[in-house]
Order: structure tokens, then sequence, then C-alpha cells
């Protein structure tokens, strides 16, 4: 029986210093080549996934955590917040001095005034591909997938009671010591609602998934898949969560959980 994988990106495929093995590679190259179809399933905005990712060849992507998803080329789902909610947001959001970082799939966009705050946080460059579109004023956004939003750690609690029944909340995966960071998507929105978009224009059944990540990010995903895998790097509730726990990056996880699943 043929199966669809998802693979999340950060700290599953790539780590976190930006390498890709080569055997993650070569496993996905030759599931394909096996039959099987193999996905992204990212946190990332789509402008945000590197060439070197995309050139790997995947048969579909589901970004920004599922607010925007495409299979063999085509859009076949794409979520955005209501303009009136994402303004309320926005504006809630700056009253208290966080920062926002706006997605679409088209480009990211961040306010010049916190642009140094920024830099600072994430250690992005202005010349760094990853940089977003420096904006004047938040309605030159006219239409947002996802908010990343970093904030005070105190301020935590305040954001997710007041908004948590408006909006899906998942704590950032990234790194991040200096405060509190979250992807911020439309309620119903999140990576196993990207797959199942991506189920029906394949024509493949839940009983064909295989999801493998490692943040919280990808809980729901694990949960829908038949087989959730979590990367050895995964913090332990994820790892609770999966079926089967595979080795970190750098351990050839990738090719261990293809090799696991008799998919090489």
């Amino acid at each position: 029986m043929k199966k669809i994988i998802f693979l999340d990106i950060d700290g599953t495929l790539r780590d976190f210093d930006g390498m890709i093995p080569v055997s993650a590679v070569k496993a996905i190259h030759q599931a394909q080549k096996n039959g099987h179809k193999v996905c992204l399933s990212t946190g990332r905005p789509y402008p945000r996934i590197e060439k070197d990712i995309l050139d790997i060849g995947f048969d579909g992507v589901v970004a920004s955590s599922g607010s925007y998803v495409e299979y063999e080329g085509e859009c076949v789902s794409h979520c955005v917040f209501s303009i009136k909610l994402y303004m309320e947001f926005i504006v809630w959001l700056l009253q208290r001095n966080c920062i926002v970082e706006i997605e679409n799939h088209r480009h990211t966009y961040l306010l010049r005034d916190d642009w140094e705050r920024y830099a600072s946080m994430t250690g992005i460059g202005r010349e760094d591909p990853l940089c977003p579109l420096l904006i004047d004023k938040v309605t030159e956004v006219d239409q947002a997938d996802k908010m990343v939003v970093f904030c005070q750690k105190e301020l935590r609690e305040e954001l997710r009671g007041k908004w948590e029944n408006v909006f899906h909340i998942v704590e950032l995966s990234a790194p991040y010591s200096s405060g509190w960071a979250a992807e911020i998507t439309p309620l119903d929105v999140s990576k196993a609602k990207g797959i199942q978009a991506v189920l029906k224009a394949s024509g493949f059944a839940r009983e064909d998934v295989i999801g493998i990540g490692d943040s919280t990010n990808d809980l729901e995903m694990l949960d829908l898949a038949e087989q959730g895998i979590a990367m050895g790097n995964a913090p332990e509730n994820v790892k609770q969560k999966a079926d089967y726990v595979t080795d970190s990056v750098k351990e050839d996880g990738i090719w261990k959980a293809f090799e696991h699943e008799k998919l090489l």
C-alpha cells in the first residue's frame, strides 16, 4: 500500500544550524521512487522555505501551519484571517509592545519601527533571505495567513486568556530565550487541516498518512496520522503523542523513520 508522508522542516528535516542530512534526502527520493508521496508540513510561510529545501522535490507543501496548501504545484487550500479580527488583534498586540511578524503566501512583513528589536532577537539581517519586508503601517498588508507574535513572558497568559477561543495559538518551535513567542493562525487552521486538504486533492486516505515532526505545532499532525513519528530531539509531550520515536536530525532520524515504516 502506497503512503503519503508529511515532514516538518525545522528540527525534523533540517537542524536549527541549517544542516539537512544527506541521508534524509536519499530517503525521500527512494520513497518517491517506490511510489510513495512525500510532502512538507511546516509552520513556515511558503516564501520562507529555502530553495535548497524545495529543490529536494516534494509532492506537496503544507505551509504556514496549514493556512496555505499546495499539492503537485496547485494551491488546494488557502485560509486567511478576517480583516476585522486581524486589525483588532494587531492593535491589541501593539498596545502591549509586542512585535508582530505578519505572513502570507507572498511574503512576510514587519513594522519598520520594530526592526532593530526584531533583528537583535532573531539574528536576521537586512541581507538575509529570511528578512521580512518592512512596512510603515499594518494596513499595507491586506491579507494575512498567519502571525508570529513575540512578547514578554508575563503577557503569555493574558494573551491566551483573551484570544485562545478566537485563534489557534501554538508556542513557537524555534528557540527564543528572551521572551515568549507564538504562531497564530485562524481558529480552525492547523497542520492537520492542511493535510486533510492534501488528502482530498490526492485521493489518499487518513490511513495512508505518516507524519514526522518535533514540536508542539506538529501535535495535531501526529494525532491525525495513521503513524505519527517524533524525532529524537522532540520534547517529551511530542514524543508521548507519537506512535514511534526515531533518532534526532543529526543521527539520521528521517532515514531511520522511513526504514522503520518500510518505505525504502
